[in-house]
């Protein structure tokens, strides 16, 4: 099982356009431009919110297929507007670093995410208990609009939302190439899933 999907996170490189150059010279699955902002960046700042949007339209304008863009983003409209010129597919995201919201809460925010019609939501929060791989695996069951849904928890006590998340009618899900290059905790290696999905049944798309 090799990966549909290659995600490039600019936010764990020291020089991108170096990044962009070696990545012109080889054959790639569709790539995924995504720079995440650093937690202790949380509090809005349009400033950084251009310089981290600017690295993504160097990604587009490199021929990267797929944009995955923080809900967050301060003028959300008007980034949306210059990647759509620009013919990128947007994931639009949404992270919950400390917990799972219910489903009620989940429903809320994946209608706000829906709202801006991007090509992908994605909404990613914390397990902190094990009933909460199921309130994800529930969002992604009832999601029938036609826009394509990626739930599941990060940690590890939600890997099993990770793994199944497909299974429940997610696109894809997200993989490590190794171990040590997680780009989340709970992130199993693309090998450990082809094992597991192996057992489990037809071999589900997944992004590493």
């Amino acid at each position: 099982m090799s990966a549909d999907f290659l995600e490039v996170r600019f936010d764990n490189l020291h020089n991108h356009s170096k990044a962009l150059k070696e990545l012109s010279k080889i054959e790639t699955p569709p790539l995924i431009a995504t720079n995440r902002p650093f937690l202790s960046h949380k509090i809005p700042n349009s400033r950084i919110d251009e310089q981290l949007f600017n690295v993504l339209l160097d990604g587009v304008n490199a021929g990267f297929e797929y944009v995955d863009l923080d809900f967050e983003t301060g003028n959300l409209a008007s980034k949306l507007d210059q990647l759509r010129r620009r013919n990128a597919k947007i994931i639009l995201s949404t992270h919950d670093y400390s917990r799972t919201p219910n489903l009620r809460q989940l429903r809320s925010i994946i209608e706000t995410l829906r709202s801006n019609k991007p090509d992908v939501c994605k909404v990613i929060t914390t397990a902190r208990s094990a009933a909460d791989n199921l309130i994800v695996l529930n969002a992604l069951e009832e999601n029938h609009d036609g826009i394509p849904l990626v739930c599941f928890a990060m940690g590890e006590t939600g890997v099993w939302s990770r793994i199944l998340a497909p299974f429940h009618g997610a696109p894809f899900t997200y993989a490590s190439l190794e171990k040590g290059s997680e780009t989340a905790p709970g992130q199993p290696t693309i090998s450990e899933l082809r094992e597991i999905y192996s057992i489990l049944g037809p071999q589900e798309k997944v992004l590493r």
